[in-house]
């Protein structure tokens, strides 16, 4: 399986950044490296109405900056290990293979995490960013 074959579902929260005046979200991986062939039943409304209700109920919240909303997403593999190279281009700079956008790739810890269902396709985009 490749990166591009994958599915992954992320639960989010909102935050409001008082410096920037901007939202932002922060993802929790639930899911990851689920095969395309599970598209439709990641995808239901059902499924990510469950997932949120849950998530929602026992999240540990500690942060005064909480906005109050919360989803569930299914992100592609392409985005989900897409990377600050991948969005800016090659430049040898430093932090160039770091992920653009934070789900929650380098961590098995963060709350709710389930399952990872290709613990070595992981390994292989992740390395270098941590140690398994």
């Amino acid at each position: 399986m490749s990166k591009d074959g994958t599915l992954h579902l992320t639960y989010w929260r909102e935050y409001y950044d008082d410096e920037d005046m901007d939202w932002f979200p922060i993802h929790h991986t639930v899911f990851r490296n689920v095969p395309l062939s599970q598209l439709r039943r990641l995808n239901s409304k059902e499924l990510k109405a469950k997932v949120k209700a849950f998530c929602d109920k026992h999240y540990n919240e500690t942060a005064e900056n909480f906005t109050g909303t919360s989803g569930v997403d299914m992100i592609t593999g392409s985005e989900y290990y897409r990377t600050y190279a991948d969005e800016f281009g090659q430049s040898g700079m430093l932090g160039e293979k770091d992920f653009y956008t934070d789900y929650g790739q380098k961590y098995n810890g963060r709350q709710f995490f389930k399952k990872d269902y290709d613990k070595e396709l992981t390994k292989t985009l992740t390395k270098g960013h941590y140690d398994n």
